[in-house]
């Protein structure tokens, strides 16, 4: 029976993990905090094999043993009435609850109440905890009426040790046979009903159930006497100095204004950091320790995990950690999950702000992060409050809300710190707009929009007023009503970079590159250690508000040379654009895809765009009318764009476009290697379904006295022009058709890569348009009809096609290069499968790099330690 009894001090000799096993959540925590050496407040634990048979043993005589080794170190005696020890017990199983059925002061009687009230030099004090430990026994084990206690009663007047001692024995009488033979019989008997009562009950799991009997210490003793508890560094921003609070010579910590620990004696506060700093060490993670100084004497009571604390304070400690010797880099990478890695990439609600807020919790997380700001509800008011609060030098965070957003809205997305939309999903237009430019976004299918208002549940918003988003990465977005505080990710002091970098240091062959189209975004990759460019999207370039209206202009031309007129104009700016990515990934390859979007996108969508453009198309020619606009743009919309004239398909009728589009390339890739600067294009085309279509737009075509370029064509030209002798360039294809992916052989006879665009691949596959699937997917979740979201974690079938294409590609051209650049690339089980099968890399929004170079890294090391 002994070898069920672990004593624990800090001179515990080790403990089994056989043994650990059973000793319950407080147990354990109580024997590995004795495991440091540190000075915690002696006890023993009783394992949950002996607990479960605590009413069918004698357990007394172990018990006073073990007791005495507490009365040794503490230098007190159980039942002692000039100088009592007092116990506590406390139940706990495997099962993590907030709080533990505990008892306290244990040992009190008649007796050594007035030894206890010496000790304390507070008469009401002893007498107030010895009531109040009758109470807790008589509630939790004799199924006692709790208001029939004196210590539920409201305290009214003058205090006496004499009617004190009334109350309390009135008190006993509640609690029966409890409270009979000596004390060590009374210890026994709270040990044998309290097995009878919570073993097999809610709180147990798995016969786990133990019980743990601990000296009680004090901070009331006098003036030298502390009580506290603090967290071994800042939980929110990885300080290392500790944080918590403590009051001096009081007991009740509850209902008495603490102090700022580092407000406490000099060297308390040096010990107790010291023990913080141990206490990390051995556990490799932040903890909270309960602590209490009893006149002099430092006693740990209890060290426990600690859930609430931030990302960047457990990097931080980690990051310290490795470079003190204590973890290598192998624990490091491991001991950080991808997920968690996004809150470190956008700022956080300041919870201490919103703890009154009224809020609506539901919706689907678009982008991560969280943002506030004035609400408006088309790109138009957004842009012209955001202009208009420039002028005049105010705030000009706003949330961008629509039903849903296009093209056009980009710019609106751009300067707004939020999108909120009511249809689609995570891999809609605002959401993948979103992500690409490091904004936050969510949809909220509940929200209904009317005129200059939204209503969710019972709360309507009128435009301009504030609402704040937390659009966490697992969890459902919260959009409050209100004005919140936030946190700003810092990557210098947050970690990030130094762990990039350390992640750097386990990827080989299969890396990580960026969705970018903007400079800032670019420069932002290039600090995370993007390999490159795997896709910039170049219809985005178009929506600046000196190109929009051109390249509208150009689509309504109805002539080759009115088109050819107006990408000359454009010309300069893609090569501006052009000649900026590349500067700054110098050395490293960009995936430009050549125009992808339909046409009729970049054509306005509401009254008052359509009367901006009508204006700029009549100060050309004065003789245009609006009703002609207004016509020739609706003759250009499509039934089912998605799948209509776009990508290549505009190639073939307009070739003029993908043509400027390279001679912009080309030329900015002359331009720097003048300046000594190496460039890297890889030219995609998009939309393909045959090798034709890839060997029109790549080599060009003569039929008829026709000439169309090609990109080689073209590529020749501007050498010639610039005096350059040669470039390194590829040209590949985007595999986003089922029709592509199958003919992969043939294309790769011409194609020099393949980049799998996985949005659309998914839509094509499953015949699901992305925009929509949220009406009716809920109840495929709800029936187990699909496991997961196909626009999320890559569905079988499309698997299996990337597969196909990966194996009938590389049977033509061995050393093709492959990449996926959807929206699934930053997902750890997606990336698992792009490297399993011999992609070259995957490419996601910026602020997704950290996840994904995370996700590589830890597959990597597993790989090794299998080897």
């Amino acid at each position: 029976m002994s070898n069920n009894v672990i004593f624990f001090n800090k001179n515990i000799t080790p403990v089994e993990d056989e043994v650990r096993d059973r000793l319950g959540i407080r147990g354990r925590r109580a024997i590995d905090l004795a495991h440091v050496g540190l000075p915690i407040v002696p006890g023993f634990v009783i394992d949950s094999e002996l607990t479960k048979k605590l009413p069918d043993v004698n357990i007394k005589q172990v018990i006073k043993t073990n007791v005495g080794l507490i009365e040794k170190e503490m230098k007190k005696v159980y039942g002692d009435p000039e100088n009592p020890l007092l116990l506590k017990v406390v139940l706990s199983s495997d099962l993590n609850v907030p709080f533990f059925p505990s008892f306290h002061n244990i040992g009190l009687n008649d007796e050594t109440v007035k030894g206890f009230a010496k000790q304390t030099s507070d008469e009401k004090f002893a007498y107030g905890e010895y009531a109040y430990m009758l109470r807790g026994l008589g509630i939790k084990l004799c199924d006692a009426d709790g208001s029939g206690f004196s210590a539920s009663k409201k305290d009214t007047g003058k205090f006496s040790v004499e009617k004190a001692q009334k109350e309390i024995d009135e008190d006993k009488k509640h609690l029966d046979y409890l409270l009979e033979g000596d004390i060590y019989d009374q210890l026994v008997s709270i040990l044998k009903i309290s097995s009878e009562k919570l073993c097999d009950s809610d709180i147990d799991v798995e016969n786990s159930m133990s019980i743990m009997v601990q000296a009680m210490v004090y901070g009331n003793l006098g003036e030298n006497s502390y009580s506290g508890s603090y967290y071994t560094r800042d939980i929110i921003n990885g300080d290392s100095a500790i944080s918590g609070s403590f009051l001096q010579n009081e007991f009740d910590i509850f209902h008495k204004k603490p102090k700022e620990i580092n407000k406490i004696g000099k060297e308390y506060y040096s010990t107790l950091q010291e023990i913080g700093q141990k206490i990390e060490e051995q556990f490799k993670e932040i903890r909270s320790i309960k602590f209490t100084i009893e006149e002099g004497n430092l006693w740990l009571i209890e060290q426990r995990e600690v859930d609430e604390n931030s990302t960047q304070s457990h990097l931080i400690m980690l990051l310290e950690l490795q470079k003190k010797g204590v973890i290598d880099k192998d624990y490091l990478v491991k001991h950080v999950q991808p997920a968690q890695l996004n809150e470190l990439l956008h700022p956080v609600i300041d919870n201490s702000t919103v703890k009154t807020m009224k809020n609506v919790r539901s919706g689907i997380s678009g982008s991560t992060g969280a943002a506030i700001g004035r609400v408006f509800f088309s790109t138009e008011r957004l842009l012209e409050e955001h202009k208009r609060a420039i002028m005049h030098g105010k705030e000009t965070n706003f949330i961008l809300c629509m039903e849903a957003t296009y093209a056009e809205d980009v710019k609106a997305i751009e300067v707004a710190q939020g999108v909120i939309s009511t249809e689609g999903g995570y891999s809609s237009h605002a959401p993948v707009v979103a992500r690409s430019l490091g904004k936050v976004a969510m949809v909220q299918p509940q929200m209904k929009i009317r005129g200059n208002s939204f209503t969710i549940g019972n709360v309507t918003v009128k435009e301009g007023a504030y609402v704040s988003l937390n659009v966490p990465y697992y969890e459902e977005p919260t959009i409050y009503f209100g004005r919140a505080g936030l946190i700003e990710p810092d990557f210098e002091k947050n970690g990030l970079l130094v762990f990039v970098n350390i992640l750097q240091e386990y990827i080989t062959d299969f890396d990580v590159r960026a969705n970018a189209d903007q400079p800032r975004e670019t420069k932002l990759s290039r600090n995370f250690l993007a390999q490159g460019i795997g896709l910039c999207r170049t219809e985005h370039m178009f929506f600046n508000e000196k190109r929009i209206m051109k390249f509208r202009e150009m689509i309504l031309s109805s002539t080759e040379a009115g088109r050819r007129k107006v990408l000359k104009q454009l010309q300069p700016m893609q090569r501006s654009d052009f000649y900026e990515l590349f500067k700054i990934m110098k050395g490293f390859p960009v995936t430009i895809r050549l125009l992808d979007a339909p046409l009729h996108e970049f054509l306005p969508r509401t009254s008052d765009s359509m009367k901006e453009f009508i204006k700029y198309m009549q100060a050309k020619d004065k003789s245009v009318k609006a009703s002609e606009i207004e016509a020739i743009c609706s003759d250009l919309s499509e039934m089912n764009p998605m799948l209509g004239h776009r990508g290549c398909r505009v190639a073939v009728t307009y070739p003029e476009i993908y043509e400027m589009q390279c001679r912009a390339i080309f030329e900015a890739v002359c331009m720097l290697k003048k300046e000594g600067i190496e460039a890297i294009p890889e030219i995609m085309i998009p939309v393909v379904m045959t090798e034709t279509e890839f060997k029109f737009v790549k080599n060009g075509k003569k039929i008829e006295g026709t000439t169309v370029k090609g990109i080689r064509d073209i590529k020749d030209e501007v050498l010639e022009e610039y005096g350059v002798d040669d470039i390194k360039y590829c040209v590949g294809s985007m595999v986003e058709l089922p029709a592509a992916a199958f003919r992969a052989g043939k294309i790769a006879q011409y194609a020099e890569f393949f980049s799998f665009g996985t949005n659309d691949l998914t839509q094509t596959t499953y015949g699901l348009s992305r925009d929509d699937v949220n009406s009716f997917f809920p109840s495929y979740t709800l029936y187990d009809l699909m496991k997961n979201n196909p626009f999320q974690v890559l569905g079988e079938e499309v698997k299996e096609i990337i597969g196909i294409a990966t194996q009938r590609g590389r049977l033509t051209r061995p050393n093709l290069k492959l990449g996926l650049c959807g929206e699934h690339g930053a997902d750890p089980e997606n990336i698992e499968f792009c490297k399993k099968i011999g992609l070259n890399y995957v490419s996601t929004s910026p602020y997704s790099i950290p996840l994904a170079k995370l996700a590589i890294a830890q597959l990597n090391l597993a790989e090794r330690e299998e080897e």
